[in-house]
């Protein structure tokens, strides 16, 4: 469970902005989820909001997206339990 979002936050711009990114992981980073809730985070530290509704958006998906995928896991584990 946790190498999944160990992987999407490594290649997510976490700690450094997606401007500085050079190679691979600014391509990867690009198309990572997370990069835009990290960015729309960032902007609104600074003071400049940036993709805010994508962001919300975004996030509105993933936890529809992990809610689905852990009710679907709740009902397989109590099958198996059963």
């Amino acid at each position: 469970m946790q190498t999944p979002v160990f992987m999407a936050l490594f290649l997510a711009p976490v700690y450094v902005p997606l401007a500085l990114l050079r190679g691979w992981i600014h391509t990867v980073a690009r198309f990572n989820p997370l990069t835009f809730i990290v960015e729309s985070g960032r902007g609104f530290i600074e003071g400049e909001p940036t993709k805010v509704g994508s962001a919300f958006g975004l996030s509105l998906l993933l936890l529809v997206f992990f809610g689905v995928w852990a009710r679907l896991g709740l009902r397989s584990a109590e099958r198996a339990g059963a």
